[in-house]
């Protein structure tokens, strides 16, 4: 997976996301998935890593702001990144660039997890909403993104800046 590791948001959300998002618990700080998947830890090579960082690269740096939770249905509680189209470009240009990578078969919607409600009941992630809505907007700095790779638990396999 490549994503865009938001440790800005870890005083935020990480003690919610601990309790309602197993990925937290697998070592995967708040983020936003830009392409999943991607190519097998595995066959990561040397000219997978260029690939992604020539991808990338042209990308420059932005500030984002969380400004709003959402939901997808009342599956999921997120909070929603602005602006959402500097994550897409980077996603469109990895999927054209890295070999190998089928095209995304639905549009992105950028998006920082807080729970899932198929980890902890609807009343919980409802409490972390109304905690959470009050301490919003946060604003931080995308200036990398990062290659997740899972075994037992999610490490960064490889970082690359956005330049600009």
């Amino acid at each position: 997976m490549v994503a865009a590791l938001v440790p800005g948001a870890e005083a935020l959300v990480g003690a919610y996301r601990d309790e309602l998002d197993p990925t937290a618990r697998r070592g995967l700080g708040p983020h936003l998935t830009l392409v999943y998947p991607f190519v097998e830890p595995a066959a990561v090579t040397h000219a997978t890593v260029e690939a992604l960082r020539a991808a990338v690269a042209p990308t420059a740096p932005f500030r984002c702001t969380f400004g709003a939770l959402r939901w997808f249905g009342s599956r999921v509680l997120w909070l929603a990144p602005d602006p959402v189209a500097p994550f897409r470009e980077i996603a469109d240009r990895i999927r054209r660039h890295v070999p190998g990578l089928a095209p995304e078969e639905r549009e992105l919607v950028p998006h920082l997890t807080v729970g899932l409600r198929r980890a902890a009941p609807l009343a919980a992630l409802r409490a972390a909403e109304e905690a959470l809505a009050p301490r919003l907007p946060l604003t931080v700095r995308i200036d990398r993104v990062q290659l997740m790779v899972r075994t037992e638990t999610w490490d960064v396999g490889a970082e690359v800046l956005l330049r600009g």
